[in-house]
C-alpha cells in the first residue's frame, strides 16, 4: 500500500505536469486570441459610435441650421411682400426709409420684421457654428437697400450649409415680378 501511495505522489505531479504541458499552452493561446478578438471588436465597436455621434451633431446641427433659416426667409419674404405691395401700389422704389418712418403700417410691418431677425440672430448666436453666425451677421450689414440685405443673408445662409457654393444670390435667384 506505500508502494502505491508513493507511486501516486509521484505520477500525479508528472500526469499534471503532462497535462499543463500538453493542453495549457493551447489553452492560453486561445484565451489570448479570444482577448485579442474582444479589444479589437471593442475599439472598432467605438469608432463605429464615434462616427455616428459625429454624423448625429452634423445632422441635427443642419436640421437647426434649416429650421433657423426657414424661419429668417419667412421673415425676409413677408417683410419684401410688403414692400413689394407698397411699391406696386405706389411705384417702383417708393418704399423708402423716410416712407417707411411715415407710413404706420409699414413702420409695423419693418418693426415686425427687425423683432424677427434679432430673434432668429439670438437663436444662431446660441446654436450656430461660429462662421455661420458670422456669415448671418455680415449680411445683416447693408444699409441702403432690403433687396441687398435679402441677396446677403440668401447667400450666407446658402454659404453655412454648402461652403463650396459656387452660386450667387445676386445673379442666381429669381423672383416673380408684380
Amino acid at each position: 500500500m506505500d508502494y502505491l501511495i508513493v507511486l501516486l505522489k509521484i505520477l500525479t505531479p508528472f500526469i499534471l505536469g503532462l497535462l499543463a504541458y500538453r493542453f495549457l499552452p493551447s489553452y492560453v493561446e486561445q484565451k489570448g486570441k479570444n482577448l485579442a478578438t474582444k479589444e479589437d471588436i471593442g475599439k472598432i465597436t467605438d469608432e463605429i459610435e464615434s462616427v455616428k455621434n459625429l454624423y448625429k451633431q452634423h445632422y441635427d446641427l443642419s436640421k437647426t441650421e434649416r429650421a433657423f433659416y426657414d424661419e429668417m426667409i419667412k421673415a425676409i419674404y413677408n417683410f419684401v411682400a410688403e414692400i413689394k405691395k407698397y411699391e406696386y401700389e405706389n411705384g417702383k422704389d417708393s418704399a423708402t426709409k423716410e416712407v417707411m418712418k411715415g407710413d404706420e403700417d409699414l413702420r409695423n410691418k419693418f418693426f415686425e420684421f427687425v423683432n424677427a431677425a434679432n430673434e432668429i440672430l439670438a437663436k444662431a448666436f446660441v446654436f450656430l457654428k461660429e462662421e455661420n453666425y458670422m456669415l448671418l451677421k455680415e449680411a445683416l450689414k447693408v444699409d441702403n437697400s432690403f433687396a441687398a440685405m435679402t441677396r446677403n443673408l440668401l447667400y450666407a445662409m446658402r454659404k453655412s450649409i454648402h461652403p463650396n457654393t459656387k452660386l450667387s444670390a445676386e445673379t442666381d435667384t429669381r423672383e416673380i415680378s408684380y
